[in-house]
């Protein structure tokens, strides 16, 4: 899911050139949606697969989640609102910057005590 995720992110990109270049019958929002969907697929496997490794669910993690996806909801409605195709990728490409940022600042903690737990339990 993880791979296959990146390879459709890649995907979704080179269906922006072509959007971008006049090449295509894809609107606007269709584009904007081939490279978001993508991203949500990739940030929600590796959540998931955190998830799996460490046998917790934090509602930390609930909240970056829902901050990404109002990210990325964001970028297909300004795309629906005929903002420009580079600004509505510029905000998909900050979903990812929400777990990253989210995790620098608070989500470390989280991540050592639920595994600590994780640990201390023998699971």
């Amino acid at each position: 899911m993880v791979f296959g995720s990146i390879v459709a992110t890649g995907a979704g990109l080179h269906a922006a050139a072509y959007y971008i270049e006049h090449h295509t019958k894809l609107g606007s929002v269709a584009t904007v949606l081939s490279v978001a969907i993508p991203v949500a697929v990739y940030i929600a496997s590796v959540y998931l697969l955190s998830i799996l490794l460490v046998r917790t669910w934090d509602a930390f993690h609930g909240l970056l989640l829902a901050i990404t996806a109002v990210v990325l909801m964001g970028a297909a409605l300004l795309a629906a609102g005929g903002v420009s195709m580079a600004a509505c990728l510029l905000l998909v490409m900050l979903a990812p910057v929400v777990t990253v940022v989210g995790f620098e600042l608070l989500g470390h903690r989280h991540a050592m005590e639920a595994i600590a737990k994780t640990l201390a339990a023998g699971k």
